[in-house]
């Protein structure tokens, strides 16, 4: 009697682990819908609300202002990284190499140096920048 408690849960409890193993059938129910959010304007762009807050009121300063920071934005999109990074390695470059005794300081200056000169020359690649900028200036 003992051998046969001793077989039969053993047994038992492994048939009910291996039935228990197979894969679940039952699909989970679909989640409910999510409620609809409220639509939110997209706020202006940054340029708009600067030239508002600069010049209320002044709406063709205003129209210059954003037509130039447009062209500003087109320029540096097409260009102005990669000319940005070109200048700084180049200006790192030459300033490492020109100032010896201190060449730290030299690295620093020929870098930064790079950079403006690489961002200048990227952004005034594209043919529209320096006529905007000219416009906005003039207007008054």
């Amino acid at each position: 009697m003992k051998m046969a408690k001793a077989v039969v849960l053993p047994v038992l409890v492994t048939a009910a682990i291996a039935s228990g193993a197979s894969p679940a059938a039952a699909q989970l129910p679909a989640p409910p819908p999510l409620p609809a959010l409220p639509t939110i304007p997209p706020p202006p762009p940054v340029a708009a609300m600067f030239a508002e807050q600069t010049w209320p009121g002044n709406e063709t300063k205003q129209d210059a202002f954003n037509n130039m920071a447009n062209e500003v934005n087109n320029g540096w999109a097409a260009n102005g990284l990669q000319s940005t990074l070109i200048g700084a390695n180049i200006g790192f470059g030459i300033g490492c190499l020109s100032i010896f005794p201190n060449f730290i300081a030299g690295c620093i200056i020929g870098t930064a140096v790079g950079v403006v000169a690489g961002a200048a020359t990227g952004i005034g690649q594209n043919p529209n920048v320096v006529p905007a900028i000219e416009r906005f200036v003039a207007t008054p």
